[in-house]
C-alpha cells in the first residue's frame, strides 16, 4: 500500500513542537549567554531550558525526563542545595547550544567514599558488566537527600528497599549468585524482612535498627571471603559489637568463645570458635524468645559441641525437646547465651558452686542434692561417670539375662508342646 501523501496541514502539525522547541532555545540563548557573562546564578540560567516542561518535547522515557526537567525548586531542597550547576556540569556553561554533557565523578567532592567504592565488589561488576550500582543509583541523580532525610534512599527505614532493588530482583539473583555456595545470598533480602532487624524496622519503624550497610558498610561492599570485609568471619565480632556493645564486652571477656575467637583457636572436634553469625546465622536472625529460636538452638551448639549433644538427649531434658516441647533448658539456659565458661571457672554457671542458683532459675525448689543430677551423663564414660557406668552396666546385664532366660525357656516350651502333640500325648490329647 502506498504511503498517503501528507497534506500541508499535516506537516505543520508535525513539524510545530520542532520549531517551537528550537524557538524556545533561540529565544533563551541570548538571555543564557548574558547570564553566563555576567556570572549570574547558573541555577537560573540553566532554569531557563532545564526548568520548562516545554523542554520535554520529543523525551518520553522517564530517565530522560529526569536527567532534564531540573528547576531549581528540586535543586534548592537538596544537600547540593549550594552547588551550583556547573559545579557538576562544566561543559554546558561554555555556551548554547551544548550537547550530551556528563557530570564530574562525585568523587571530586567524596573523596573518602569514592575510594571505598572503588575496590568494592559493586566497583569491579560496574567495570566488567555495568549492573552494578553507581552513586547515582542509591543516592539519586538530582534529588539527593542526607541519610536523615525520611525521603533519602539511604534513609534507614528505606535501604533494605534499595538493596532489594538488585539482590531481590530474579535476574540480577540468577546472573551473580548461582552457585550452591551462594544460596544464601539468593534469599538474604527475603529472609531479611522476617528477621528481628527487619521487623524492627518495617513493623515497629525502628531507624536505629540493623540495615544492609550497617553490617556490609555503605560503599566498601566486600565479598565475605575478603579478609578486609566487615562480614568476613576475622571482622564479623566486631561489626555486631558496634551495635550490640554489652554483648560483645561479655562474649570478649569472660566467655569461652570469646578467648578461643580471639586466639584462633579451635576446639577438640576440630571447630573454630563460634562467631556471631555462627549461632544467630547472618539474614535469618530471629529473637531470642521466640519458639524458632529455642527449637533451634541445640542443633546449633551440637554443630560443633557433637560429644555432648548426644549425651543431652539421652537425659530428660533432650528428650522432651526432642518432641518440641520449647520450655525445657536448652544449652543457653544452662550455660548462658554469652558469658559460657568452662565448669572450672568459679565464674561459670555451672560450676558446682553456682548450679543450685542456675537450676533454681526453672526449678525453685533446688538444692546440693538436686544438682547432682547429671545434665550430660555418659554412661558409656567409665572413668567421669563410674556409678552411672556401673548402674547402666547392671540394669543392662540384668535386662539382658532376663530376656535370654524367658525367651530360651519359651523356646523350649514351644519345642516341648510342638513335639508332644506330633506324638498324641500333650495335654488336651
Amino acid at each position: 500500500m502506498r504511503e498517503r501523501k501528507r497534506g500541508p496541514a499535516r506537516i505543520v502539525r508535525t513539524l510545530l513542537p520542532v520549531v517551537f522547541v528550537f524557538g524556545l532555545a533561540v529565544g533563551n540563548a541570548s538571555t543564557v549567554a548574558a547570564q553566563v557573562e555576567n556570572q549570574e546564578s547558573p541555577i537560573v540560567t540553566c532554569e531557563a531550558c532545564h526548568g520548562d516542561p516545554r523542554f520535554l518535547v520529543g523525551k518520553e522515557t522517564a530517565e530522560e525526563q529526569a536527567a532534564l526537567l531540573v528547576p531549581d525548586s528540586l535543586l534548592l531542597d537538596t544537600v547540593h542545595s549550594q552547588l551550583k550547576c556547573v559545579d557538576c556540569h562544566p561543559g554546558p556553561a561554555m555556551g548554547y547550544p551544548h550537547g550530551p554533557q556528563v557530570a564530574v565523578g562525585c568523587g571530586t567532592c567524596h573523596e573518602s567514599e569514592q575510594t571505598d567504592w572503588e575496590v568494592s565488589i559493586h566497583a569491579l561488576d560496574v567495570i566488567e558488566d555495568g549492573d552494578a550500582p553507581t552513586c547515582a543509583g542509591c543516592h539519586g541523580v538530582h534529588e539527593v537527600y542526607s541519610i536523615d532525610d525520611r525521603r533519602s534512599p539511604t534513609y534507614p527505614l528505606n535501604v533494605a528497599t534499595m538493596c532489594g532493588r538488585c539482590h531481590a530482583d530474579p535476574s540480577i539473583i540468577g546472573t551473580y549468585f548461582s552457585s550452591p555456595e551462594e544460596a544464601q545470598a539468593r534469599v538474604a533480602v527475603e529472609q531479611y524482612h522476617e528477621t528481628v532487624h527487619g521487623a524492627a524496622l518495617e513493623r515497629a519503624g525502628l531507624a536505629l535498627s540493623a540495615t544492609c550497610n550497617d553490617c556490609h558498610e555503605s560503599h566498601r561492599v566486600l565479598p565475605a571471603s575478603s579478609p578486609e570485609s566487615s562480614v568476613n568471619r576475622a571482622n564479623v565480632v566486631k561489626t555486631c559489637g558496634d551495635c550490640h556493645v554489652g554483648i560483645l564486652e561479655t562474649y570478649e571477656e569472660g566467655s569461652a568463645h570469646g578467648a578461643a575467637y580471639r586466639e584462633h583457636l579451635r576446639g577438640p572436634t576440630g571447630h573454630e570458635a563460634p562467631a556471631c553469625v555462627d549461632c544467630h546465622s547472618a539474614h535469618s536472625i530471629v529473637e531470642a524468645d521466640e519458639p524458632r529460636w529455642f527449637v533451634g538452638v541445640v542443633e546449633e551448639c551440637g554443630k560443633c559441641h557433637e560429644d555432648v549433644y548426644e549425651t543431652y538427649f539421652s537425659t530428660y531434658h533432650g528428650q522432651v525437646t526432642a518432641l518440641g516441647f520449647e520450655l525445657t533448658a536448652k544449652c543457653s539456659d544452662c550455660h548462658t547465651p554469652h558469658n559460657m565458661r568452662p565448669a572450672t571457672d568459679p565464674e561459670s554457671s555451672v560450676h558446682p558452686l553456682n548450679l543450685v542458683e542456675t537450676c533454681a532459675r526453672c526449678h525453685p525448689e533446688a538444692n546440693q542434692s538436686f544438682v547432682r543430677y547429671y545434665a550430660h551423663g555418659d554412661a558409656s564414660d567409665r572413668e567421669r561417670y563410674p556409678v552411672l557406668f556401673w548402674s547402666w552396666l547392671f540394669m543392662t546385664t540384668l535386662l539382658v539375662s532376663v530376656w535370654t532366660f524367658f525367651g530360651l525357656h519359651s523356646l523350649f516350651w514351644l519345642i516341648r508342646v510342638t513335639i508332644e502333640r506330633a506324638r498324641g500325648t500333650g495335654h488336651g490329647t
